[in-house]
């Protein structure tokens, strides 16, 4: 019998020999040049890995239907069954990039979720920003509507998919973080996820979709040096003209007969002075924008990556410094001994990630980043500085007065220049640091499949600021008895600093625990994930720390590569619910079928993917205040008398009720979508999204006021979202000639079903049924002729009108115009209908040009900016030649054709009243970006020493074809100006 034991014994041992072969594997991109550094490893299996070498040859002891992996820098993974022994293998961005849920990784071929995603390589070719990441993704990403605003240091605003309840959450290398920190040349991927089968995973916060940004990592058996310098200018653009002195004068006279005040203000004389200039002091002609702007700022940045590994350990370090200036005149920016009042920023930062192989089955990462800034500005917002010099007349005051001092007079009690030259500074230092960790081990010694992780993440900024205050003199002159008099106001004080020590700051924590499991074999893939999260984020101040913390379980099946299947189930807790009720359930599920795969189709030589994907999926936000539910009481309760003395007491007041049952908006989204790719060239993807919002907190008016006391917040509201989304590209190289083009299109329409919007007494004024952040105005029909089509009209009851003034349509016939005639007007003023993003270039010999455009439609916007569409109004501002000459003002000559109401003095509430009068279409279409670039040839930079060099100047916020005038038509504003930007840069890599 023990020789029967020990025959079969020895048989077994034989097959499992037998069945296990050293398996030869080569690796090339998609010109058949081989790549190194590539990590192999088994599904299931990690600690059985190898290295491609130079010839991009590796080694492994497989079987027959085993899974391998491949790992280019955590930038490219494909996953190979193994069905011979010597293997050819082709890796190529375009199919094979890694796609990073933040749980789990996919490729184009198996992921069953909605995400988009640009590469490094895209990226830095078409971004819209040279050193902003939230401003260079104009156009870039379908489902994704940047919106830009203007001023310094402005960042875009995101919104996914037409989601009108914020922006998306934003990660950083798995941790929530801010764009801020990043630099263009770090990041290796940014990808969004759109679906509920993507955003359920990140449970309270993924509602509005999830951003996921990767920073670049090393290579294996590789080193790189990346330099990169550029010198920017910034150019003002989209700047409205405001009148001159005589023309100022001219329109306030008019307007105080308009207002049927015959004391005018300016005589013949006085009007021929400001034209002739020859009494600068009392009659000046002073142009704001001129004296206080310079035409040009200029900016740099510097950096330098060091990027590479060994064997065993792989690195990426950069180091950026940024400068930028702003457009103040620095002759009135240099006015002090003590300091410089321009706008200036400063930056040095330095990213360090780190990958290394502790043993074959533990891997280690480490990321930190830490960052040095400084700000200087002006004593004062930077925006109501660079509005001041749109506002203040050029008749109002000279700069300088006779005596030296700054000019003003008595109605603006300000000088627009002094006030950022001569009232102090603000300085802000800034310390970020940025740390996480994560630690991964390989348990299949024990369970085969089985592996382990751990993270944790630390973050934490804080802003010192220091304040260098004063206050300045300033003078008014004017003639009296024919002699000129100076009249002085204010002192001018010396400089006093103060450091108010910590500003502002944030820390944030967060630790995570996984269990991971992978099977791969043969026709079957197998994978699951338990998964613990918790984090804190703790601002400074009160009540405004945040608490998260959620267990979630993970699985999916994949099928021969056709048909695929994920689930995941999410326990998710957060600080600003009710106390014992923390916690909400947030499932999802999402399928894939790789249509191309299937006997039917497999072998077609042009079909190279074909895939279906459906998805649904619950997420929601946890964007509400803290005290909720707790119950206040207040002062305003009046007074009694109390006691033997009668004393007056003070009562208290019951506040707001609170809330009970209180949960968080829910996201519920359901997804389809179709995946093509053909001729090794074409791309194509069309999605169909549905997402029903529910539980949104509305303030509850439907409450009436005989209750006595403000009813609380209700989880009423209620909206929903449909769209569609197309992306195609097209990428071909023919011999020395390579081009591409990629375009992106969405449409979408949302609706609010419920908001708690009280009752109304016409149905017009309901906001149900209509978009998110719907424009509500009443209908101007024109302007009032004189005093008997006044008399003959209803009611005006916003203000007295008179001839010139703007009339609108009674819609309820009441005879009467109040807000009960507003009706919905235009469309919605935050979420477009449709985005359109096309981004294309070509390169020959080593010349190349690329090309972002973007577009809008289905926007409305009111026009409603101080001294320009409301001119003179309440004797305050200035009036733009846009109002004069651009449109034409109702006078008694124009009142046949005029487009816009009579001029001003007064308040004159009826006229600025939001109304089709101001209603304006936000579409646009915009040339983002022009790269142009040349990279010598390698022939040449090898000579000394160099893989590549390249020279490249780069346009930004080129033109754009709106009906907009005087402004960027995506932030109707003044303040500091929208900028055109262009870029003189070098690129060297050794």
């Amino acid at each position: 019998m023990k020789l029967i034991y020990s025959i079969a014994f020895a048989l077994l041992c034989s097959l499992n020999t037998m069945a296990q072969q050293k398996v030869q594997g080569i690796v090339k991109d998609k010109f058949g040049t081989p790549i190194s550094g590539i990590k192999v490893s088994k599904v299931g299996e990690i600690r059985h890995n190898s290295l491609t070498d130079a010839n991009g040859v590796f080694f492994l002891e497989l079987e027959d239907g085993d899974y391998i992996e491949l790992n280019y820098a955590d930038k490219m993974r494909k996953r190979v069954k193994v069905n011979k022994k010597e293997m050819n293998i082709t890796l190529d961005i375009a199919t094979d990039a890694t796609v990073d849920l933040g749980i789990v990784k996919r490729t184009e071929q198996n992921i069953t979720q909605s995400v988009t995603n640009i590469q490094s390589e895209l990226l830095e070719k078409a971004s819209t920003s040279t050193n902003d990441v939230s401003n260079a993704l104009y156009g870039l990403l379908s489902g994704v509507y940047a919106k830009q605003n203007t001023g310094w240091d402005a960042q875009a605003t995101l919104t996914v998919r037409g989601s009108g309840s914020g922006e998306p959450l934003i990660l950083v290398d798995g941790f929530p973080r801010d764009m801020k920190d990043l630099t263009l040349e770090a990041i290796e991927s940014v990808q969004v996820l759109k679906d509920g089968a993507a955003t359920a995973l990140w449970g309270a916060r993924g509602a509005n979709g999830v951003i996921l940004i990767k920073t670049k990592r090393g290579a294996y058996n590789s080193f790189d040096i990346d330099i990169n310098y550029r010198h920017g200018f910034n150019f003002p653009i989209n700047r409205p003209r405001m009148a001159d002195a005589h023309t100022y004068a001219l329109a306030k006279n008019e307007a105080l007969r308009n207002d049927g005040l015959s004391d005018l203000q300016y005589d013949a004389e006085e009007l021929e002075l400001f034209k002739n200039g020859k009494s600068p002091y009392v009659y000046p002609n002073t142009n704001w924008i001129k004296e206080s702007m310079r035409n040009v700022a200029e900016n740099n940045q510097f950096n330098i990556i060091i990027r590479g590994g060994g064997k065993r350990m792989r690195y990426m370090t950069i180091l950026d410094y940024q400068n930028e200036f702003g457009l103040l005149n620095d002759d009135y920016a240099h006015y002090s001994d003590r300091y410089n009042s321009q706008i200036r920023n400063y930056s040095l930062g330095l990213r360090t990630n780190l990958d290394i192989d502790v043993t074959t089955s533990t891997q280690f990462s480490f990321n930190l980043y830490g960052n040095l800034a400084e700000e200087k500005s002006p004593n004062g917002d930077i925006n109501k500085i660079f509005d001041n010099f749109y506002q203040v007349p050029s008749a109002a005051f000279p700069v300088k007065g006779v005596n030296g001092n700054w000019g003003g007079n008595s109605v603006f009690r300000m000088n627009p220049i002094a006030d950022y030259a001569d009232l102090g500074y603000i300085q802000d230092n800034t310390r970020t640091l940025v740390a996480d960790a994560r630690l991964t081990q390989d348990l299949s010694m024990f369970l085969k499949g089985l592996s382990a992780e751990i993270a944790i993440a630390y973050d934490n900024s804080a802003v010192f600021r220091d304040i260098g205050s004063k206050t300045y003199m300033y003078e008014q002159s004017y003639i009296s008895d024919g002699n000129l008099v100076t009249k002085q106001e204010g002192t001018n004080s010396s400089l006093a600093i103060s450091s108010s020590g910590l500003d502002s700051q944030y820390i944030r924590t967060g630790i995570e625990g996984r269990l991971n499991y992978e099977y791969a074999a043969n026709q079957h893939q197998v994978w699951a994930s338990a998964i613990y999260h918790q984090e804190k984020e703790e601002p400074l101040g009160i009540n405004t720390a945040h608490y998260r913390q959620n267990v979630m379980g993970m699985a999916g099946y994949n099928f021969d590569n056709r048909y695929m299947v994920d689930i995941a189930a999410n326990y998710y807790g957060t600080s600003v619910l009710l106390k014992d009720d923390k916690f909400r359930f947030y499932p999802a599920i999402s399928m894939g079928w790789n249509i191309s795969e299937e006997s039917f189709l497999n072998g077609k030589p042009n079909l190279d993917l074909l895939k279906l994907r459906f998805s649904w999926g619950k997420s929601a936000l946890d964007n509400i205040d803290y005290g909720l539910g707790n119950h206040y009481w207040g002062g305003g309760g009046g007074s009694y008398p109390f006691g033997n003395g009668l004393v007056t007491s003070n009562g208290m007041l019951e506040s707001v009720l609170p809330v009970y049952n209180l949960n968080l908006e829910t996201s519920s989204k359901y997804n389809v979508g179709v995946d093509l790719r053909m001729w090794k060239n074409f791309t194509a993807s069309v999605e169909y999204y549905y997402d029903y919002r529910f539980d949104i907190l509305k303030k509850n008016n439907k409450v009436s006021g005989i209750f006595g006391i403000t009813p609380p917040a209700s989880n009423i509201g209620e909206y929903k979202t449909q769209g569609v989304e197309l992306n195609v590209g097209w990428n071909q190289q023919i011999k020395d000639f390579n081009y591409y083009i990629n375009a992106n299109w969405s449409w979408n329409k949302n609706e609010i079903i419920e908001d708690g919007q009280a009752y109304q007494p016409y149905d017009y004024l309901y906001t149900k049924g209509h978009r998110i952040d719907q424009i509500f105005g009443l209908e101007a029909i024109g302007y009032f002729k004189d005093e008997t089509d006044i008399a003959k009209s209803p009611e005006q009851t916003f203000s007295q009108v008179r001839p010139g003034d703007i009339k609108y349509k009674d819609q309820n016939n009441d005879k009467k115009i109040d807000e009960k005639d507003y009706i919905a007007i235009g469309k919605s003023s935050t979420i477009p209908d449709m985005l359109l993003g096309i981004n294309l270039g070509a390169n020959y010999k080593g010349f190349g040009v690329d090309l972002t455009f973007n577009g809008i439609y289905g926007l409305s916007k009111m026009l409603s900016v101080s001294g320009v569409h409301q001119p003179l109004r309440n004797d305050r501002t200035s009036v733009s030649m846009w109002y004069l000459e651009d449109k034409i003002r109702w006078t008694e000559q124009t009142k046949e054709t005029a487009n816009m109401p009579r001029l001003s003095t007064l308040s004159n509430e009826n006229n600025y009243q939001p109304s089709t009068q101001w209603l304006a279409d936000g579409s646009f279409f915009k040339l983002r970006n022009i790269n142009i670039h040349y990279t010598f040839p390698q022939k040449w930079t090898k000579k000394i020493g160099m893989e590549k060099l390249q020279i490249y100047a780069k346009a930004l916020n080129v033109f754009s074809i709106d009906d907009i005038q005087n402004f960027n038509c995506e932030d109707i504003k003044l303040g500091y100006p929208d900028e055109f930007s262009l870029y003189l840069g070098v690129n060297i890599k050794f």
